[in-house]
């Protein structure tokens, strides 16, 4: 479990109470992830299966240690030289615009101790924001994507 001063970060490995199914069936989204399911809204195998693709953590508020505002999810880095993990990340349209996001991937990054990447599309501006502030560099960009490390802190 990781915690900062707003969040707790806990890895899941299945929607016990169907709250990562509700945040999925948002349209922005599974547009944003690129996400495909049968219907709007993913059944609890489709969620369940996803869970099994990465290691998945949910983003929780100090305050409403309940409540599901956002997912972290990670798979080992396949563009790296080096060991590392990529990371992506979806946030609740409710959740946006208060840096949860920036602080979430800072302090996962910090805690895992290793070396991350993240992609994001060149029009994706506010994704490029959160990385930004979370301590991430550019490190290459293309005709469509863009591509960002952030190393961690030496101290966990």
């Amino acid at each position: 479990m990781i915690t900062t001063d707003r969040l707790i970060i806990k890895k899941i490995t299945q929607d016990r109470d169907g709250q990562l199914a509700k945040l999925l069936a948002e349209p922005t989204i599974q547009q944003g992830a690129r996400l495909t399911f049968t219907n709007l809204h993913p059944t609890s195998f489709e969620v369940d299966f996803l869970l099994q693709t990465g290691d998945f953590y949910a983003i929780y508020g100090q305050e409403q240690p309940q409540l599901i505002l956002g997912l972290l999810f990670t798979q080992p880095a396949e563009l790296a030289k080096k060991p590392a993990v990529e990371l992506g990340y979806l946030l609740a349209p409710t959740s946006r615009g208060r840096g949860i996001m920036t602080e979430a991937a800072r302090a996962f990054v910090d805690w895992s101790g290793q070396a991350t990447l993240a992609i994001t599309d060149q029009d994706n501006l506010p994704s490029q924001g959160v990385l930004r502030r979370a301590g991430f560099q550019l490190v290459k960009q293309t005709a469509n994507q863009m591509l960002w490390e952030k190393v961690p802190c030496s101290h966990r």
